[in-house]
């Protein structure tokens, strides 16, 4: 996992003047932020790999 988990964003907030709420609320958020990025970059690591390999079967072919 690339980001924080919900339980470490709270011990994060854990000092802070916030209310339990308002923690809570930030910390879904940032939490999804976090899926979100790492379901594009996973795509991303995806096509970058599938070009390689394409590449590399061209490049195989032609020579």
């Amino acid at each position: 996992m690339f980001g924080l988990t919900k339980e470490e964003i709270m011990l994060l907030l854990e000092d802070s003047d916030l209310a339990e709420k308002q923690k809570s609320a930030i910390t879904d958020i940032f939490h999804l932020n976090n899926m979100r990025i790492e379901q594009q970059l996973a795509f991303m690591i995806h096509l970058i790999m599938e070009e390689r390999e394409r590449n590399t079967s061209n490049n195989t072919y032609l020579n």
